[in-house]
């Protein structure tokens, strides 16, 4: 039973409980531990009651329930390709774990630059690593469209794979099944995903590994005490070192690198 030993070490109480109400499905399988950086950003900056959120490429994330769990009313949307059965995972877990969970969530199976969204409605939109798979212009015209559906002092969380060594754009194949993904640099950023927003920079966080070439331009070096229990149980080097950031107070762990935007709208 060690992955539920270690469930417990890692995991935040909030996402414990939700996980074991989940089942075992989500449980055993636990969160990539770069999910569970991003996710604990999500968690500290979208708070309140009576919220209505958006999350964009959505896939089978452990993060829809979350939302719903807190009562909010929660949509999701993707375009199925890489999970065909989505729709039915969503719509299955929540009747069967939400009892009025139902009334509150939607789920579309389309693109999001199609979907048919109600315009400044959402309090809250997330797009926890998704952005990076469109390609062209759609992730400027994705920003674009998020300003549109955002209600005034609305928020938005905008999760991307980080590149020091400029922005890359690649095919990855994964399962069988090929997709575009992009690897952003800071300046890329700005350029495709803040600017075009037309939104307020509250502020972005750096996330990453320990590289003495550029590192200490994000990263201040220190160990946390709390996670010394975990490191004698993988044997991976990047679970053994975990640092904080200079100005904030979440872990940071080694590998990969992930940039997270926090947009508002302010009018």
């Amino acid at each position: 039973m060690e992955g539920y030993i270690l469930a417990e070490l890692i995991y935040p109480p909030k996402f414990l409980h939700l996980l074991k109400k989940l089942g075992d499905e989500f449980f055993s399988q636990g969160i990539y531990y770069y999910k569970l950086l991003e996710y604990t950003i999500v968690v500290h900056e979208l708070r309140g009651k009576d919220k209505k959120i958006l999350d964009i490429g959505s896939g089978k994330s452990f993060l829809p329930f979350f939302y719903l769990n807190r009562g909010w009313e929660t949509w999701v949307v993707d375009n199925g390709d890489f999970y065909p059965d989505f729709e039915r995972f969503y719509l299955r877990l929540v009747e069967d774990k939400f009892s009025k969970g139902l009334s509150k969530f939607k789920v579309l199976n389309d693109d999001f630059l199609k979907a048919d969204l109600p315009l400044n409605y959402f309090d809250f939109i997330t797009g926890i690593s998704t952005l990076e798979h469109f390609s062209g212009t759609k992730d400027m015209r994705t920003t674009q469209k998020i300003s549109s559906l955002l209600k005034k002092g609305g928020k938005c969380i905008i999760t991307l794979p980080f590149s020091q060594c400029g922005t890359k754009e690649r095919t990855v194949v994964k399962n069988g099944f090929s997709f575009f993904q992009r690897d952003y640099e800071l300046k890329c950023v700005f350029t495709r995903i803040i600017k075009p927003s037309g939104l307020h920079l509250r502020y972005f966080y750096v996330l990453g590994e320990r590289n003495p070439r550029w590192g200490s331009k994000f990263f201040l070096y220190k160990p946390l005490s709390r996670f010394k229990n975990v490191w004698s149980l993988f044997p991976f080097i990047f679970w053994k070192v975990y640092y904080r950031g200079k100005s904030e107070h979440l872990p940071l762990f080694r590998y990969p690198g992930i940039i997270v935007v926090v947009l508002e709208k302010k009018r």
